[in-house]
């Protein structure tokens, strides 16, 4: 089977799927950030690609990675590119909790993707 791109359709799916799990205070805090669904720029490994942008807060979005199958957190370029490529794989959730918190507070094993090494 062929991979290709999710659709903003198949996002807002996915958005409302995991929604439905979630309690009023968690539905009203990501319908603060919420936006209406978009495609925005990112660079893979050297490749740019598309991804679909669901939240923002000032310069930092939510996006649905569907090359992952997960939603990842990024800082936002002035052009409206996706700037950091991550792949934490991510429930909306967890993207969203970590939305919410200043960014020098966060931790865990988060940081962009890097580039594959060779093999050893």
């Amino acid at each position: 089977m062929d991979w290709t791109p999710a659709t903003i359709e198949e996002v807002k799916n996915l958005v409302k799927a995991e929604l439905r799990d979630y309690t009023p205070e968690q539905i009203e805090v990501f319908r603060e950030y919420a936006v209406e669904p978009r495609f925005a720029d990112i660079v893979r490994h050297g490749r740019s690609e598309i991804v679909v942008v669901v939240a923002q807060k000032s310069n930092e979005v939510i996006y649905w990675e569907d090359v992952e199958e997960s939603f990842n957190l990024s800082l936002l370029g002035l052009d409206g590119r996706v700037l950091e490529h991550w792949c934490n794989q991510d429930a909306l959730g967890v993207a969203l909790s970590r939305l919410v918190q200043p960014r020098e507070e966060r931790d865990g094993n988060y940081g962009p993707a890097r580039p594959p090494g060779p093999l050893e």
